[in-house]
């Protein structure tokens, strides 16, 4: 897609927002009125459209119309309390056209919202090679400096920080190392990480990075489970995570992987240790789309897939962990 495409779409995409083609108001069902809160999962929504993926312009927009139709369904859903975004939210290369995408998308969802970045929104230079291939930023301070202004751009407390909700206690993670790998977290982030967990453990822990943990998914790909599409270092945070209390979740995106494939919802390989699952988030970038959501009650959590092609919620995907 050329810039002026570009500008065309961002166009009708602020007029479709600005004609209240999302603000379908309803009555919120008042969490007084419930005994849950209800959080979102959004996770790879690389806007507008990957055009590598998508590549005519029937199937961008295509798809452009898919994710305008999910902020509908979403926005129509009266008890969700907030949403967690996992990142990459950029297209491809996190430059500013397509970050100006994303700022009016993200003004579309009209609950408050917790964002970690991805790959896609700091690691990368403007343009491909001459092979078509991403350019990585090639020093840390170039890096770090794209990621701080991700964080200054949408307000985050920090590069990486902490909140509670009743007893539990949510940290978003950040690749702060800004490292070859795609999302490492430095020495600085796992420490906070031991001592949050130290100091919390009276309740699980929501644990929102980018990447997955290692080993958390079958080997579906030839690549996961490798560095590049899992949270690093992995073996100090398998150390560090070892001591989480009962009940804890690591929600992740990344890999892209889709409800059909078999390990998506499977404890047996989600688990990654006793007192920690792993919950894996499928891109919106996708013809077929779907989103998870996070059900927090006094004594579980309860974690359900909604099918935004057919409009079902899809029982199959249902998961409780107690704490």
């Amino acid at each position: 897609m050329n810039r002026r495409d570009f500008l065309k779409l961002m166009t009708a995409g602020v007029g479709w927002l600005l004609s209240g083609g999302i603000f379908q108001w309803h009555r919120p069902v008042l969490a007084a009125e419930r005994d849950y809160h209800h959080i979102l999962l959004l996770s790879d929504l690389h806007l507008p459209f990957r055009t590598k993926k998508h590549k005519t312009e029937e199937a961008q927009a295509f798809i452009w119309e898919q994710k305008k139709k999910l902020l509908d369904t979403i926005n129509s859903w009266e008890d969700v309390d907030e949403a967690a975004l996992l990142g990459d939210y950029a297209a491809r290369f996190g430059n500013e056209e397509e970050f100006a995408c994303v700022d009016s998308y993200l003004a579309g969802i009209r609950v408050p919202w917790y964002a970690v970045a991805g790959n896609h929104d700091y690691a990368y230079l403007d343009g491909d090679d001459e092979n078509g291939h991403l350019r990585r930023c090639g020093t840390y301070e170039e890096r770090w400096e794209k990621l701080m202004a991700f964080t200054r751009r949408y307000n985050l407390p920090d590069v990486y920080y902490a909140r509670s909700i009743g007893k539990y206690r949510l940290l978003y993670l950040a690749p702060d190392a800004c490292s070859e790998q795609n999302i490492e977290l430095s020495d600085r982030q796992l420490a906070w990480i031991k001592n949050e967990i130290a100091s919390h453990q009276n309740g699980p822990i929501l644990f929102f990075c980018h990447a997955p943990l290692m080993g958390t998914l079958r080997q579906y790909k030839s690549k996961i489970n490798t560095p590049s599409r899992t949270a690093q270092p992995d073996e100090p945070l398998e150390e560090i995570l070892a001591d989480c209390p009962k009940g804890s979740l690591w929600v992740s995106g990344h890999t892209h992987t889709p409800p059909t494939e078999e390990s998506y919802a499977d404890d047996s390989v989600n688990r990654f240790n006793e007192n920690l699952v792993n919950i894996h988030n499928p891109t919106i970038d996708k013809r077929h789309l779907y989103t998870n959501s996070l059900y927090l009650y006094d004594n579980r959590i309860a974690v359900r897939t909604f099918d935004h092609k057919n409009g079902i919620w899809v029982e199959e995907f249902d998961r409780e962990y107690e704490n």
